[in-house]
């Protein structure tokens, strides 16, 4: 009954979450923001996520899953109508950094209750669950941001989004019950014991650099896919059309994915995502229409959808419970350094074409995918080596 409302809470936030993330690039492209400056208002999101999600992961351990969860909700609630009073794109960044750190709980505490939880063979699958609930919203909020925007104004959709966020921190706070320690103890002594500090470490190691590598293909999708696909349709609603469909299947991918890793390993799937993620922006870079957007979004987004269930998935199973909150966050710095690196870099790149910023992403996806077969060799000759024991190799896989 807890998950089911904590899934009910994620549906409610994500959908403002996914409005704000359509309608933030139009409107400082509204207020004389050229494609640089909107980069730099999308990573400036990233910047305060980077420095706010290891400080919430923390005080989730600390505090508890609950009241972390709920404070950063509220925080949420007091920036977004900050928004609607901003008058020039220097503003719009200022109220991103603001807005990044107290949406930063939102991506850390709700993983860490999932994976309280649930025990490593199974923890793939429940997290793909939860991506699920988190993107439900993210579906629905770019097509009701494109379209409130045109009835209304942005000044209506900011209150109308702060409004949601309050709403779910009350949820939180009034109705959410804290992880239940007894959950927690009866896992951790079902799991596989944790790994060594030299093999743990490498698992942390792989797992930052190919979500930072995410996060920019998700970070280009986000401010130069948004401002491209605006130019060439010229229609804000078609626009929202798109990233609704990318987040879709996003959304629906990551359990099938959570599956698959659980089943064939964090590796494998890993590599299949980044070999789809770089066809789907060789897809983008020759595309024109609106079906050929269509096409290259959707296998970039179930691409991205598998890469972040198979290593959020690696990074539970060696992570302590007493630490799950502190290494979810500190995966969000990585997240972050790629969300701010994407938009910035595309954002240099789409200055002189559009497509130069598609031909990076698929740069970094080959070599997400080589490096991740480097590591599937290094683990296959440790095992050879006897270097891990039984269960070891099994955590690997």
């Amino acid at each position: 009954m807890n998950l089911k409302f904590l899934y009910l809470v994620l549906v409610i936030y994500s959908v403002s979450v996914g409005i704000l993330v359509t309608i933030i690039p139009l409107y400082s492209n509204d207020l004389g923001a050229n494609e640089l400056t909107v980069g730099f208002v999308v990573s400036a999101y990233a910047m305060a996520y980077v420095a706010a999600s290891p400080l919430w992961g923390k005080a989730s351990d600390l505090l508890g899953r609950k009241l972390a969860l709920g404070i950063g909700m509220l925080g949420c609630s007091i920036v977004v109508p900050l928004f609607a009073v901003a008058r020039d794109p220097s503003q719009i960044v200022v109220i991103r950094l603001l807005h990044g750190f107290t949406d930063a709980s939102f991506w850390v505490v709700p993983t860490t209750i999932v994976a309280d939880l649930h025990i490593s063979l199974e923890r793939g699958i429940a997290l793909g669950k939860i991506g699920v609930f988190q993107g439900v919203g993210f579906v629905v909020g770019p097509l009701l941001g494109g379209l409130l925007s045109q009835q209304l104004n942005y000044f209506s959709v900011f209150y109308v989004c702060s409004a949601l966020t309050f709403s779910t921190a009350l949820l939180v706070l009034f109705g959410l019950q804290e992880t239940s320690k007894v959950h927690t103890k009866r896992n951790q002594s079902i799991e596989n014991p944790q790994p060594k500090f030299r093999v743990a470490k490498k698992y942390f190691t792989r797992a930052y650099f190919h979500t930072g590598l995410s996060a920019i293909f998700f970070g280009v999708i986000v401010s130069q896919f948004v401002l491209h696909t605006g130019e060439i349709l010229g229609r804000e609603y078609l626009v929202g059309f798109l990233l609704t469909s990318y987040y879709i299947v996003e959304t629906f991918i990551q359990p099938l994915a959570g599956r698959l890793s659980d089943t064939i390993g964090r590796n494998k799937t890993t590599l299949i995502a980044f070999i789809s993620c770089a066809l789907g922006f060789l897809i983008l870079i020759f595309s024109s229409s609106l079906a050929s957007f269509l096409i290259a979004i959707i296998v970039i987004g179930g691409s991205i959808g598998g890469l972040y269930v198979s290593l959020t998935a690696l990074l539970m199973d060696v992570a302590l419970n007493s630490q799950r909150g502190l290494i979810a966050g500190t995966q969000n710095i990585a997240w972050g350094i790629g969300y701010f690196l994407g938009p910035t870099i595309g954002g240099v790149a789409a200055a002189y074409s559009f497509s130069a910023a598609y031909m990076l992403c698929v740069i970094a996806s080959l070599i997400g995918g080589a490096s991740t077969l480097l590591y599937d060799l290094g683990d296959k000759q440790e095992e050879k080596g006897g270097q891990y024991t039984s269960k070891e190799r099994k955590m690997n896989a």
